[in-house]
C-alpha cells in the first residue's frame, strides 16, 4: 500500500487517494417508536463484500428512488463527524463513522464534497471500479437518526451531505483496500459546485444547460435542472427535508367546475379530479390542501377544506388586502373548466378527540377551517359552539352550510354592534374543553390573553391565522456563511429576498404557522410574529416568513 499524503490531482493519473477503512451494509428497520422504515442502520464488515451495479450485497434501501444504480454505493466524509459533534452536542454520541448511513469509510479523512468530482471513475481494491454520480440530497430520516428536528436542512446548508456512486465493474471490497482515482472528467464540478447550483443559485440558465446533459451526473439530479430549463419548474425540497415519502406531495390535477361569489370579498371554487380516485376518502376535520398557481406553477398556497371529498371538494378563497398572488390569481385569473394541481389533502388541525366540549372561534375567512369540524360533531352527537365573527350579514360566507347546524352557531355582527366576547366564551368552559381559533393574528392573540387572565389552560388553545401581517421597517441581513448581505424592504418578507437570492428556503403556511420557514439567526435583534416557534426556540431561530429584523441581524446561511 502507498504511503498517504493530501493527494495532488494535478499529477498524473491513476493516483493513489486513499484507503478503506470500513465496508459497512445494513438491513432496513424502523426507527426506535416509529413505523418509518430506513436502511440507514449500517454496521461494518470484517469479511470482503461483494459489489454489484445495484449496490452493495446485503445493504438494504427502503425508499425506491435510491435503488437505483446511479445510488449503488454512498460514502461520507469522516471528517465531518467532530464538525456535527461540536455543533449539536446534545446529539454528539449518535455522531460517529456510519451514522449517515455510508457504505464506505475511509481512513485518512481526505475525500469530501470540497475535491470529490462528478464523473470521478475510481478503483476500489483490485478489482471494482465506481463512478461519482451525484451529491446526496439528504431526507428526514436524518432528523430521526441523529434526533435534530432539521438535521436534514442542516446537513444540506453546510454541505456536509456525502455523494453517491455507480459501480462500473463489480468485485469484492474490503477494510485496507487501496482507493485509486483513474480519471477526473470535470474536475470544476465538485459536489459543492453542484449543490450551490441545486439549492442556492437555482435561475442560472447557462449552468442549467450545462448540468442537465452532462452524462455523468445522476439521473435524479439531472431531472432537476432539465426541469427548470425546459419547464421553469423549481422543484419544492419541503417534504424532502421534513417528511418521508408517506409524507411526499403528489400533485394532481383538478377542474375547476362552479366559481361563484359567497361576500363581496370571498368566492367558493368547486374541482373536481381530472382523473377520480378509487376508493374516494371523505374530508376530514381541520383539513388542507395545497394547490400550484400562477404561470410555471411556481407559487403553492394551502388551503382549508370546506367539504366533500377527494374527488370533488370545495374552497372558499378570501382576497386579502396586500396579495402576494394565491387568492389575488384565484380570484382575477381562475376561471370554470381551468386545471390546477392540488396536493393530497392532510388535517393538521382535526379535533381533540378526549375532550367534553368543543368551543370554535372563527374571524372571517377562518370559517372555512370549521365547517367540516362543525358537521362532524354534529353527526357524532357531540357537544360544541361555532362563533363566527363578520363585519355585516353581507360578509357571512357559506350561510346555508352554517344554518344546518342550527342553534350551535352564533353569528356575531359587528355592524349590530354584536361582539365577540372571548372572555365570556372561556369563561363557560373547563379543563375538559378545548377551543379553536381560525381568523386575523388579533383574534388570536385576545384568545390567548383572555385565557392567561381566567386561568384557562394554554394546552387546551388550539390557533390557525390565515393572514399575518408581513411588512415593517426595513432591516438588513448578514449571512454568515455566504458572507453576502441582503435588504430587505418595508413591503418584502425575508424569505421572499432569500429566494430571490437562490436560497431554498421551505415554506408551506407563509403566515407564521408551521415552522418549516424557519432560519438560523446568529446574531442582532428580531421582532417575532406568528405562532410557528416556541418561546426557547425564538433564542437563535426566526420566521422567515413573517417575522422581520431590527435593523442588522446575521443569520446562519
Amino acid at each position: 500500500m502507498g504511503s498517504w499524503s493530501e493527494p495532488n490531482i494535478q499529477n498524473a493519473l491513476p493516483q493513489y487517494i486513499d484507503t478503506i477503512e470500513q465496508v459497512r451494509t445494513g438491513k432496513a428497520r424502523p426507527f426506535h417508536g416509529l413505523s418509518t422504515m430506513s436502511g440507514i442502520f449500517k454496521t461494518p464488515h470484517s469479511q470482503p463484500v461483494k459489489v454489484n451495479t445495484i449496490g452493495l450485497q446485503g445493504d438494504e434501501r427502503v425508499h425506491p428512488p435510491h435503488q437505483s444504480p446511479e445510488k449503488a454505493v454512498m460514502q461520507y466524509a469522516s471528517q465531518h463527524y467532530p464538525f456535527w459533534q461540536k455543533e449539536l452536542p446534545q446529539s454528539a454520541p449518535l455522531f460517529k463513522k456510519g451514522g449517515f448511513g455510508e457504505n464506505i469509510v475511509t481512513q485518512h479523512e481526505y475525500m469530501s464534497e470540497e475535491n470529490v468530482c462528478v464523473g470521478d471513475i475510481y478503483r476500489f481494491g483490485e478489482e471494482v471500479v465506481i463512478q461519482v454520480s451525484e451529491p446526496r440530497a439528504p431526507c428526514f430520516k436524518l432528523n430521526h437518526r441523529f434526533q435534530v428536528k432539521d438535521m436534514s436542512k442542516r446537513s444540506q446548508d453546510a454541505n456536509k451531505t456525502g455523494w453517491y456512486y455507480r459501480v462500473l465493474k463489480e468485485g469484492y471490497i474490503k477494510a485496507g483496500d487501496e482507493i485509486v482515482l483513474l480519471e477526473r472528467p470535470h474536475p470544476q464540478w465538485t459536489m459543492i459546485q453542484v449543490q450551490w447550483y441545486l439549492y442556492r443559485e437555482r435561475k442560472n440558465a447557462e449552468v442549467m444547460k450545462e448540468l442537465a446533459y452532462m452524462k455523468e451526473l445522476g439521473e435524479e439530479t439531472r431531472d432537476v435542472f432539465l426541469g427548470r430549463l425546459q419547464k421553469g419548474v423549481f422543484r419544492e425540497d419541503n417534504d424532502r427535508l421534513i417528511g418521508g415519502e408517506e409524507n411526499v406531495l403528489k400533485w394532481n390535477p383538478y377542474r375547476v367546475i362552479s366559481k361563484r361569489r359567497e361576500t363581496p370579498r370571498i368566492y367558493s371554487f368547486t374541482f373536481e379530479a381530472v382523473t377520480p380516485h378509487e376508493p374516494s376518502t371523505k374530508v376530514q376535520p381541520g383539513s388542507h390542501v395545497r394547490v400550484k398557481l400562477g404561470e410555471g406553477s411556481k407559487l403553492v398556497r394551502a388551503y382549508s377544506v370546506v367539504g366533500g371529498d377527494s374527488n370533488r371538494f370545495e374552497l372558499g378563497i378570501s382576497l386579502e388586502e396586500g396579495s402576494r398572488g394565491g387568492s389575488k390569481y384565484l380570484h382575477e385569473k381562475v376561471k370554470v373548466g381551468d386545471i390546477l394541481p392540488f396536493s393530497e389533502m392532510k388535517s393538521d388541525f382535526p379535533l381533540e378527540e378526549d375532550a367534553d366540549n368543543h368551543i370554535l372561534i372563527a374571524g372571517g375567512i377562518g370559517i372555512t377551517a370549521f365547517i367540516t369540524s362543525a358537521q362532524a360533531m354534529k353527526t357524532r352527537q357531540l357537544k360544541y359552539k361555532l362563533y363566527y365573527a363578520v363585519r355585516s350579514s353581507e360578509d357571512v360566507a357559506f350561510s346555508s352550510l352554517l344554518a344546518d347546524l342550527g342553534d350551535n352557531v352564533h353569528i356575531m355582527d359587528k355592524s349590530k354592534g354584536q361582539r365577540l366576547n372571548v372572555s365570556e366564551i372561556l369563561g363557560k368552559g373547563d379543563f375538559r374543553t378545548h377551543v379553536y381559533v381560525c381568523g386575523p393574528e388579533r383574534l388570536l392573540d385576545a384568545v390567548k390573553a383572555a385565557a392567561t387572565t381566567l386561568g384557562f389552560p394554554q394546552s387546551n388553545i388550539h390557533s390557525e391565522a390565515f393572514t399575518a401581517s408581513t411588512s415593517g421597517d426595513p432591516f438588513t441581513v448578514d449571512l454568515a456563511k455566504s458572507e453576502k448581505t441582503l435588504d430587505i424592504k418595508q413591503e418584502e418578507t425575508l424569505l421572499d429576498v432569500l429566494r430571490d437570492a437562490g436560497f431554498d428556503v421551505g415554506s408551506s403556511c407563509e403566515v407564521g404557522n408551521c415552522g418549516t420557514c424557519r432560519v438560523g439567526v446568529k446574531s442582532g435583534r428580531v421582532e417575532h410574529r406568528g405562532t410557528g416557534l416556541l418561546d426557547d426556540e425564538k433564542e437563535g431561530s426566526m420566521l422567515s416568513c413573517v417575522s422581520r429584523g431590527i435593523g442588522r441581524i446575521v443569520l446562519d446561511l
